[in-house]
């Protein structure tokens, strides 16, 4: 268990489609100022729709996920939106419902998509914007490193639209409209919580990581329930192979919830979200400059007393003859060596001789025996750590010695953003750039991530050939202070830990779309590359108009990653062959 929860940002991109018109900046009126009175209206709109998806078997013989073993795994889903917008003079409400099996099984808070009103004061130099909203910060073109106000919903990431993919969060907005001429607005969102990126907990889009994580956490609270029972019902040593299988039926009955993992509730003040952003234009340039406080949406694991505790149960059974010869036999020789460095090298035979230091047999290094962590970083640095890591729930087995359980948080943030977007000969160029902050300045922490840089620079073109259209676009990040991460006591449990070393991340995102038909055809081919773990995602698609309002479509999704250091990783994993995974789906929809 190297790094229990991966970024997945490189999978919110998937989706993202070129702009049709590159518009820079909102227009308050068509002259500048506040538009004239209109009629008050109501405007109803929606969508309904449905796909039905074959996930492909990409080599011969049996695979396995989720317990769900088969050539093809079919998916079928059906949704329904509907839009209800209320425009007056002075204020506008609007009305989002999103209905799905997912959204109504278990979010159902959801299935209001957005709720909210927003009024105009002072001829139109303020607004006022409060309720379930999703707002998008950058001037990247549906690929963000500025945009933290929403959450991503990445329990089916593939196809859906950027904005469709946010989870509406309560917000408050104060928009204060400085100049007419230059565009110059200055805004302000406040939110009194946060809410969490959410995942798949089952399926071929549920993360290797979660998994890895639901399984190590299940082991450690079965093996100290086994402990607990061993103890009240005085089984000898025989009898306590059978706990585990004891224990699996009486589990459903334990109290235990993964809520127990997190440190905080994410529904309070702490994790109040607010910014500042300021945007304009001038000399054929859009503008913006922003800042924002909140957190990461995905946690962090703190393994800390996870380790420790796995340590003192192999230092405690190698004390004995019996629980080393068992190790050797049962299990690796490294676990065995380890046994042997920390319990009987370092803790018998230098303790037993009143010595205070010690020296590694693997580096030479000479080991200060007063310092616990010192012993500890002496064990990461000789390789032995990784070993019990790999091993940490047999080893626990054949202990008496209960084991800490991981805790979870979400790492506090804030992000000085610049943004920009301007025409370059023939190229319409975005560009967003932004220094993420956190409480791990110094970048010794291997709980908390540390700062880092992130960026987008992509443009869109027209090309000389038929309706062509291409969009191409990078989305990177640089972690500081690496030097710190791979020098740490627990340097392969760092968060940020990089196991080739490369602490960089680039991705290649890239679309060519073209119409026919009088636009009622629809083809495309969307991709991604990342550069340093050289995996790479393809996705063709083809949509036709059939009659007004109903579109029908053809498409599919084809991924590849064998780095474990790797995004697509999460989704691969389990393809211990080839390292791909595969569909093809066929979709319906009609918009009124």
């Amino acid at each position: 268990m190297k790094k229990l929860i991966f970024t997945l940002t490189a999978l919110s991109l998937a989706s993202f489609s070129f702009a049709q018109d590159f518009g820079f900046g909102d227009s308050v009126g068509s002259e500048g100022g506040f538009e004239e009175e209109t009629t008050p209206s109501v405007v109803w709109s929606g969508e309904v729709g449905a796909s039905g998806r074959a996930w492909i078997d990409t080599y011969d013989g049996y695979k396995k996920v989720n317990d769900v073993s088969t050539d093809t795994v079919l998916d079928a889903n059906a949704y329904a939106k509907l839009d209800v917008n209320y425009a007056g003079d002075y204020t506008d409400a609007n009305i989002k419902f999103k209905i799905d099996p997912s959204t109504i099984k278990e979010h159902p808070e959801d299935v209001i998509d957005e709720l909210y009103a927003n009024g105009s004061f002072k001829e139109g130099r303020f607004q006022l914007k409060a309720g379930k909203m999703k707002e998008v910060w950058g001037k990247g073109d549906k690929v963000h490193v500025l945009d933290n106000f929403n959450a991503n919903d990445y329990t089916d990431f593939i196809f859906p639209d950027y904005i469709d993919r946010r989870i509406g969060e309560v917000m408050f907005k104060a928009t204060a409209n400085i100049s007419w001429d230059y565009n110059i607005k200055l805004e302000g969102i406040f939110t009194p919580w946060m809410t969490a990126d959410r995942f798949a907990s089952s399926g071929y889009l549920y993360p290797a990581a979660q998994a890895n994580l639901t399984e190590t956490v299940s082991g450690i609270v079965k093996h100290n329930a086994a402990i607990d029972l061993g103890t009240a019902l005085s089984l000898d040593d025989t009898s306590k192979t059978d706990l585990p299988s004891i224990v699996d039926g009486l589990q459903s009955m334990s109290s235990f919830s993964a809520d127990q993992l997190y440190e905080d509730n994410l529904k309070s003040l702490k994790y109040g979200q607010a910014g500042l952003r300021l945007t304009g234009s001038g000399a054929g340039i859009d503008w913006g400059v922003s800042y924002y406080y909140g957190h990461y949406k995905q946690p962090s694991a703190n393994l800390g007393a996870y380790i420790d505790s796995v340590s003192n149960a192999v230092k405690t059974y190698a004390a004995s003859s019996a629980g080393q010869t068992a190790i050797s036999t049962a299990y690796y020789q490294e676990i065995s060596d380890f046994a042997t460095y920390m319990g009987t090298n370092v803790y018998g035979v230098a303790a037993a001789a009143g010595a205070t230091t010690y020296v590694s047999p693997v580096t030479g290094d000479t080991v200060d025996l007063t310092d616990p962590t010192a012993i500890q970083a002496a064990a990461q640095k000789d390789g032995y750590m990784k070993a019990v890591s790999d091993h940490a729930q047999e080893i626990a087995y054949m202990s008496d010695q209960k084991l800490a359980l991981p805790s979870l948080n979400y790492d506090q943030l804030q992000v000085f953003g610049l943004e920009a977007a301007f025409v370059l000969w023939k190229f319409n160029t975005r560009w967003e750039v932004a220094y993420n902050l956190t409480e791990d300045i110094a970048g010794d922490d291997p709980w908390v991530k540390n700062n880092s840089i992130a960026w987008v620079a992509g443009f869109d073109m027209d090309l000389p050939i038929h309706n062509l259209n291409i969009n191409v676009q990078n989305q990177g990040s640089f972690i500081l202070k690496k030097d710190k991460i791979e020098d740490g006591a627990y340097a392969t449990y760092d968060v940020d830990y990089n196991s080739d070393g490369k602490y960089t991340n680039n991705k290649i995102i890239g679309l060519l779309s073209d119409k026919w038909m009088n636009e009622k055809l629809t083809a495309e081919v969307q991709g991604i590359y990342v550069v340093e773990t050289k995996e790479y995602m393809v996705a063709p698609k083809i949509e036709f108009n059939a009659v007004e309002g109903l579109t029908l479509g053809l498409r599919g999704v084809y991924l590849y990653s064998d780095n474990e250091n790797g995004e697509f990783y999460n989704f691969t994993a389990w393809n211990d062959k080839n390292h791909n995974a595969a569909f093809v789906e066929l979709t319906a929809k009609y918009q009124f």
